[in-house]
């Protein structure tokens, strides 16, 4: 952010990085939206952006051994496991590559909010209360999530820039998404505890006295 030129999609002449009107992809363009190369900070962006990607295998991976229900774990992790590879795409496809762009975004968007979906509904039916309310912190993430999608994939299909507002939602929704992952991590320790302390009473009871 601090390297980035400036420029944004309605004002092309503001000078640096606006937190809240630049879109995380802006900050992946070799040239930004100003016209001034921006090599360093492109790279720094990009590889940022693989490290969040990195972030989401343990998340999909770990996080339906928190369910009730273990019928969800496979399209969890299968539909988690794709949006992945999509949001490779969109480190990978600048904002300034147009409509496909616009497309990675949404064909990486709808498999990782289905996943995203899917395991806030099974952390709802855990048992442990920690799980839920991991479930809790994912229910507020998907709030801004999706409203912040659908508005892009609309004003997308319009053909428009979109309203400064929607960077915003995408700034909240990504401090959300990463408050549940942190949510979930601290779920699966506790969980793991709780397990080994049982194992080991079970053991201490069941040695021959």
């Amino acid at each position: 952010m601090r390297l980035y030129p400036g420029g944004t999609w309605w004002n092309a002449a503001a000078a640096g990085h606006s937190f809240w009107q630049n879109y995380l992809c802006d900050l992946t363009q070799s040239i930004a939206i100003d016209g001034v190369a921006n090599p360093l900070g492109s790279v720094l962006a990009k590889a940022a952006m693989l490290v969040l990607v990195g972030g989401l295998l343990p998340l999909w991976a770990a996080v339906p051994l928190l369910f009730a229900r273990s019928g969800f774990a496979r399209p969890v992790r299968a539909l988690g496991f794709v949006s992945m590879a999509g949001v490779v795409w969109v480190v990978l496809l600048p904002s300034r590559c147009g409509p496909w762009h616009g497309a990675v975004v949404t064909l990486a968007g709808l498999p990782g909010l289905s996943a995203a979906i899917l395991a806030v509904a099974g952390l709802l039916g855990a048992r442990q209360s920690h799980a839920r309310f991991a479930a809790r912190i994912g229910m507020a993430m998907l709030s801004f999530a999706l409203i912040d999608f659908t508005a892009y994939v609309g004003h997308l299909v319009a053909g428009g820039l979109g309203t400064p507002w929607l960077p915003a939602l995408q700034k909240i929704a990504l401090v959300f998404l990463v408050a549940w992952m942190l949510s979930v991590a601290a779920a699966l320790q506790i969980t793991a505890c709780r397990t080994g302390v049982e194992d080991r009473g079970a053991l201490t009871q069941a040695r021959p006295r």
